[in-house]
């Protein structure tokens, strides 16, 4: 740290201290920051590129604005190829906005527009598009009766398939009304093996550090297992929680618990676990916590609400209000105690 504070801005210093190494040593590749998880995507590619056009353009511009326009199309149900069609649809030549193609769209797209026909026109616009290609590149000319019967036909099918998606995914958890009940865990089922181990992580942007928490309890014995301590303060909140996740794996490890399930209330954690190659800017933890869990012989970590996770969180929060640093593993304060 005193070679950073010697050569970097006292600003930069605790950002670059926070970087995360991991145990391994991975080969250098790139990486986007413009997202949280390091992925590219084609949304923040032109989120990026209009931020940096609007800093540099002074050109100034008359007629109707078009960013309502264009977040109606990103607002559309349909699938992102289809979004992503209509986004460039109105964004014409440098003589933009041409009446017809702006009046036309908007006319179509406008919520409070009494003719809005925003569930069919996107299937229609790309179903025009596919039918003109047809014609230019393959000299085939298709009927525009059927084209729209296509159109309607696909539309209908996928909206409903929406539907029937939405529908298995709603759980029917029965959630505790006080969201402060300690421990709850009337979402989770009544028979395991093994031990449970709930992890939470408390993270405030203008402390110096970060505080992790986690209980632990096994099928044969209710009496709980418990940890708490506290770190340097991480990049951002979720790189606290993959710091406090792995420290618990650690701690089980350590306690010789090799058939645990993991609980956290942050479904990012889950999401880069279950796909971390998805997740290139967390690939020194994603490395270590692939590492960690070949010590388990049965692992899982699963998505809970927050009122099911209230005493490792508030371990958590206790431990990032110290003073001092702590690391507390079943030798907890009395006045730690629940």
């Amino acid at each position: 740290m005193d070679m950073l504070k010697e050569h970097f801005a006292p600003e930069n210093v605790d950002l670059i201290g926070a970087i995360p190494l991991g145990s391994c040593r991975p080969q250098d590749s790139l990486g986007w920051h413009f997202t949280k998880s390091g992925k590219y995507t084609v949304k923040s590619g032109y989120d990026t590129e209009r931020f940096a056009a609007s800093r540099l353009s002074t050109v100034s511009r008359s007629g109707p604005e078009i960013t309502p326009l264009l977040a109606g199309d990103w607002g559309a149900h349909c699938p992102p190829k289809i979004k992503h069609f209509m986004w460039q649809v109105p964004v014409g030549p440098d003589s933009f906005p041409t009446e017809s193609v702006y009046a036309n769209v908007d006319h179509f797209l406008g919520s409070t527009n009494p003719v809005s026909q925003i569930t069919v026109f996107p299937w229609l616009m790309w179903y025009i598009w596919k039918a003109q290609n047809a014609r230019v590149f393959e000299d085939v000319m298709d009927n525009p009766l059927d084209v729209v019967q296509l159109e309607e036909g696909e539309a209908n099918a996928w909206l409903q398939a929406q539907v029937e998606v939405e529908d298995e995914d709603s759980p029917n958890l029965s959630l505790v009304p006080n969201s402060r009940q300690r421990g709850s865990t009337s979402s989770l089922p009544n028979l395991f093996t093994g031990y449970r181990c709930f992890v939470d992580v408390s993270w405030k942007a203008t402390d110096a550090l970060a505080g992790a928490g986690w209980v632990c309890s096994s099928f044969q014995d209710s009496r709980s297992n418990m940890g708490a301590t506290n770190f340097r303060r991480s990049l951002s909140p979720l790189h606290a929680e993959v710091e406090a996740f792995i420290w618990a794996m650690r701690c089980m490890i350590g306690h010789d618990y090799r058939d645990v399930a993991f609980y956290t209330d942050c479904s990012d954690l889950v999401k880069m676990v279950s796909s971390p190659h998805d997740w290139p800017a967390f690939t020194p933890y994603l490395d270590d916590i692939k590492i960690d869990q070949a010590e388990f012989s049965s692992f899982s970590l699963s998505h809970v609400p927050r009122n099911a996770n209230v005493s490792a969180d508030y371990l958590a929060s206790q431990a990032r209000l110290s003073p001092q640093h702590v690391l507390f593993v079943n030798n907890l304060p009395p006045n730690w105690l629940f």
